[in-house]
Parts: structure tokens; sequence; C-alpha cells
């Protein structure tokens, strides 16, 4: 007997979509789901009323108060448990069947990949015998449905809707400039002040970086300056060397405050905290996968990114 395998195009949508409608109905709440799954509410309910569409039929019943089942989508909805139940035992038989870990391709920022993330996973790969980690540090983000990579951190939230983003800590920030450009410059006692002095400008896959410092808002960086760079470390050298004012993660700068080459400016202003992602084509994903981003996140929360501790000057 031949077993017919339905095509993707037959079932019309793919596990993902099961999962989020699984979600709102188990909630009983957009909101709440989407809290949960990390999602834009507009973005689930635009997933949820697409599926709605393609299967030709009301599946929420939704008022102001709650989101409950309609009575056709009842048995799909004890059926999509079903069939999620079965893909979590599919993946299990992989993951039983595996007699060495195997490798994991991790894309991430060059800078965060090089001051943060990097040794943290090296020392989660350490602990594992046979485990093989390959680092692509770039700063283009990587398109985890056409690239071979199986896991992905960022900074700031990725515009794909197709893959799953998981929150998984924040980036503190800090203006910085050395103690020979601030000598050489107007005293910077106040944000506005900054639009006086040459600031370098962060470029990212999205354009250029936006700067707020307490109720000040630039779309850029404020001041007059003709460099940028997609790097922020390099950012930082040039601070150091007295080129302008940075806008810097302050697990970057703190090495740089703490031996003097760089000194905090505003320091009792807000700067930005850009949350931090770990991103998966899928939200099935292997134990190792899923482990790894747990010991990646509880190291971040336990150190608070190594609590950005920096040193009282001298």
């Amino acid at each position: 007997m031949q077993l017919s395998i339905p095509r993707m195009h037959e079932t019309r949508f793919g596990l993902d979509d099961i999962a989020l409608f699984v979600e709102v109905a188990s909630t009983q709440s957009f909101a709440r789901a989407a809290a949960r799954l990390e999602l834009p509410p507009s973005t689930l309910s635009r997933r949820v009323a697409a599926m709605e569409r393609r299967l030709g039929v009301r599946l929420l019943q939704r008022t102001t108060r709650s989101v409950t089942l309609t009575p056709l989508a009842k048995p799909y909805f004890a059926a999509c448990l079903d069939v999620l139940a079965a893909a979590e035992r599919a993946r299990a038989t992989i993951e039983n069947s595996k007699e060495k870990p195997g490798r994991i391709r991790i894309s991430m920022p060059v800078d965060l990949g090089v001051e943060v993330l990097g040794p943290i996973i090296a020392s989660y790969a350490a602990q594992r015998p046979g485990l093989g980690i390959d680092f692509d540090l770039s700063s283009s983000a990587a398109d985890l449905l056409r690239d071979p990579v199986d896991l992905v951190f960022r900074i700031g939230r990725t515009l794909d809707d197709r893959v799953v983003a998981r929150k998984i800590g924040s980036i503190a920030s800090g203006i910085y400039a050395s103690p020979a450009f601030i000598a050489g410059s107007v005293p910077i006692r106040q944000a506005s002040q900054l639009e006086q002095v040459a600031c370098l400008n962060l470029q990212t896959a999205n354009g250029p970086m936006a700067w707020s410092i307490g109720a000040q808002r630039w779309p850029a960086a404020p001041g007059p300056s003709g460099i940028s760079a997609n790097s922020v470390g390099l950012l930082r050298t040039l601070a150091e060397r007295g080129l302008g004012v940075a806008l810097l993660p302050r697990h970057l700068a703190v090495h740089s405050t703490n031996k003097g080459s760089l000194v905090r400016l505003l320091a009792d202003e807000s700067t930005p905290r850009w949350p931090l992602y770990a991103m998966t084509a899928t939200r099935t994903v292997a134990s190792g996968i899923r482990d790894l981003i747990s010991f990646v996140t509880n190291e971040l929360a336990a150190t608070e990114l190594a609590e950005v501790a920096e040193l009282p000057p001298r």
C-alpha cells in the first residue's frame, strides 16, 4: 500500500499557522497569545484571519471581552492539538536517534559575537563533547529560510514575520567620547549640544541608527560628521582616537572607560536599550538549539551583560 503524502499547496498552511491558532484558542485572547509568542497582536490577528479565509470558515468568535471557538472550530482545534503533538513526536524521533550532538550553525553581528555571545556559546559547546559550532559573524542579516544557518542572534526585531524571534535580553547603550575630544569641544552638558559636535553614525541593515537621549530624538547621529560605519567596534576605535561622539553598547565601551580612553557623557540621561533576539526558521527546533538558547538567556540574565560596570573616574 502506497502512502499518500499531501503537498504543501494542498494543506494550504504550515505547522506554524496551526500553532498560532492553537495559542490564541488556548489563551482565549489575541493579546495574551501575542505576548507569549512575542509577536505583535496585529500580526497574529492577520495570520489567523488569513487562515480562516483559506479554510472558508470562521474559527474564532471575537468580542471586546473574549475570543472563543466557533462550533465548527471545536473539532478542528482538537485535531490541531493532535497535529502539534505528532510533530513533536516526529522531532523527538530525530533527537533520540542522533548518535552525536552534530553541528549548530549560528549567525550574528561581528561585535556581538566577539564581545558578548561568542564566549558564552563556546562555553556551552565545551561542556558538550562532540558538539560543533560554526560561527558566521557578519553585519548582514542571514536569511533563515535560504541561508545554511540554524540560529540567528540579532539586536533589534526582525521585519520578517516568517521567522520565529525570541527575546533573550537587552543591550544597554551610552554616549561616549575621548578625553581629548571633550577637551577640544564645547562642553556637553545637555543632549541638544550634541548637534554642535561631530558624531559618529552607525549604519544598520535598515538605515542609520536613530539616537534618543532623554527627551531628544534624532533619526541618525545628531552632530555634523562625514564618518559612518556598520561596525560599532570600529566606531569605538574612532571615538577613542578623538574623531567624534559615539552611541555605543555599554558592554562594548566598558573596557575603554575603565582604561580611560573613553568617557561616558550625559550619564544621567536615558539612552536606548536595544532588544536582543534569538531567531529560528520555525517554532519547532532541535533540542540542542533550544538548550543553547536557554543557556545564553540564563547567562545574560545572570551577568546583565557583565553588569557593564564602569569604574569611577580616577
